[in-house]
């Protein structure tokens, strides 16, 4: 039974919804109202020989966002079911809500702001999960969309995906989990028993500003990750976000990634392959929204970081490292 059921209800019709969904593709919203039928018509316009369904996890927002997906519940009644929260409950709580709902063997996810642009997503990432035990998420191409002058713009021909080598896209990917351009939480699907078993573990437990870097480290270090070459989904670079909040807010997040990459460590301790490139990284970045924040302490304690964890020659290693990952991606991939 979910946890703090008495905090939320479900807006559904139970005699119509399909019975048996074989992914449950779960959408977070608060404040969504100007983005939300856009991601919500991605989803229903999916065109696959398997049912589905659609749970939004609605967290008591103060626009229209509430009342917008209570209108697609009623056109599709198969297929989409409403949770909605009587007060507001918080990203991770609201998150774990849906998730505890979702029924189906596969689950995927679209935000609130984010849009698919593939009917055939879920029909060809499903396909490329079955029949493979052994892969355990599937994530395709993407490309952002940028509030410019007032109108949201984003250009097809701009994927992500094509700087990115292919050998950072496919198979054994947690040496490079943490590499920013992959596993974009809006393009993936993956088998629910691996989001259960995620959602078991310490790691899902940490009190972290993110939540998908996490659920990306814990998954590839069980599961070989497969790859949709094409452009499924469009990420809304939001202004609100953590990353773009200003000087002070990079700072908090990186220190809370400093935090995770420390449990991080000891989590996957015994296997020998959880590399320290992701600690670098994020010093590093400290280090430079420290500076620009003019936060000394923050300068300091980056510095310090480096000095307890790194000897010179570990340095330099996850430092080319990280370079040899990023310099490909400067150049587009003939594929």
């Amino acid at each position: 039974m979910p946890e703090c059921e008495h905090s939320f209800v479900e807006i559904s019709d139970a005699q119509r919804l399909v019975v048996a969904p074989k992914v449950s593709v779960l959408m977070l919203t608060y404040n969504h109202g100007d983005y939300l039928s856009e991601a919500i018509e991605g989803v229903v316009a999916q065109n696959c020989n398997f049912d589905f369904e659609l749970i939004i996890g609605e967290d008591a927002s103060v626009d229209d966002t509430l009342s917008i997906a209570l209108v697609y519940q009623l056109r599709f009644p198969k297929i989409i079911r409403v949770i909605r929260s009587l007060s507001n409950a918080g990203i991770k709580e609201n998150g774990k809500r849906i998730c505890s709902l979702a029924r189906g063997e596969y689950v995927s996810f679209c935000e609130g702001d984010d849009f698919w642009c593939a009917p055939d997503k879920l029909a060809r990432q499903v396909e490329l999960i079955e029949g493979d035990e052994s892969i355990g998420i599937v994530h395709s191409d993407w490309i952002k969309t940028k509030l410019i002058d007032g109108r949201w713009i984003h250009d097809f021909g701009k994927s992500v995906h094509r700087r990115v080598p292919a050998r950072l896209l496919v198979g054994n990917l947690f040496p490079t989990w943490h590499f920013p351009k992959i596993l974009r939480t809006c393009t993936v699907l993956l088998r629910r028993e691996a989001l259960s078993q995620f959602g078991e573990s310490v790691l899902a437990k940490g009190e972290y500003r993110f939540g998908d870097s996490v659920l990306n480290a814990y998954v590839t270090s069980r599961f070989k990750v497969a790859y949709l070459p094409k452009v499924t989904a469009v990420y809304r670079v939001s202004p609100n976000s953590a990353l773009r909040s200003g000087s002070k807010a990079r700072v908090a997040f990186y220190r809370s990634a400093l935090q995770f990459d420390t449990d991080a460590r000891l989590y996957f301790s015994e296997r020998g392959d959880y590399l320290p490139d992701y600690r670098w990284e994020t010093a590093a970045s400290l280090l430079l929204w420290g500076i620009r924040a003019g936060d000394i302490r923050a300068v300091m304690d980056a510095i310090a970081d480096f000095w307890e964890h790194f000897t010179f020659i570990d340095f330099v290693r996850a430092g080319f490292r990280t370079l040899a990952m990023r310099i490909p991606t400067l150049r587009r991939q003939v594929r």
